[in-house]
């Protein structure tokens, strides 16, 4: 996920080059037809990987609506940045907001919220006002889990 302007350049730049190199491989016809189509297979999902990337920041960026879509309890951190672009915050900024150094939030968005405590990442959401729902579900899947761990203990 792209999750500031710099980054946003330095992918654009990428898919340029990317582009280029596409270009470059279904012309080269003195390389074996083999490497070129792994190659270029290659570069097509890389390309892919990047307009989706590129696509998805910068629709955050026009829409302003204030909706953030739904999304699982594990995906919860990427929720902030994605507040921070609709936003149209800096990293300064929104390190404001959140009550934190402008360093330690470029370190939670290095590794994507991963190390942030779960009682930190609730008061970062609640310090930019989103809400947090918990959607009726069934729980299949837990209890799946929980006859496997039983079985392979008997």
């Amino acid at each position: 996920m792209i999750k500031n302007e710099k980054q946003y350049n330095i992918s654009k730049k990428l898919l340029n080059d990317i582009n280029l190199n596409i270009e470059k491989l279904q012309k080269d016809t003195t390389q074996h037809p083999l490497r070129n189509k792994l190659m270029l297979a290659s570069a097509l999902n890389m390309q892919k990987e990047i307009e989706q990337d590129i696509l998805l920041y910068e629709t955050l960026k026009k829409d302003k609506k204030g909706i953030l879509k739904e999304r699982l309890f594990s995906e919860l951190p990427t929720l902030l940045t994605e507040y921070k672009i609709k936003s149209g915050l800096t990293q300064k900024e929104f390190a404001e907001r959140l009550g934190i150094k402008e360093q330690q939030l470029q370190r939670y968005e290095a590794d994507n919220f991963k190390s942030v405590t779960f009682k930190n990442l609730l008061r970062y959401l609640d310090a930019i006002g989103l809400e947090i729902m918990i959607k009726e579900t069934r729980m299949t899947r837990t209890n799946k889990n929980a006859s496997r761990k039983k079985q392979s203990s008997d």
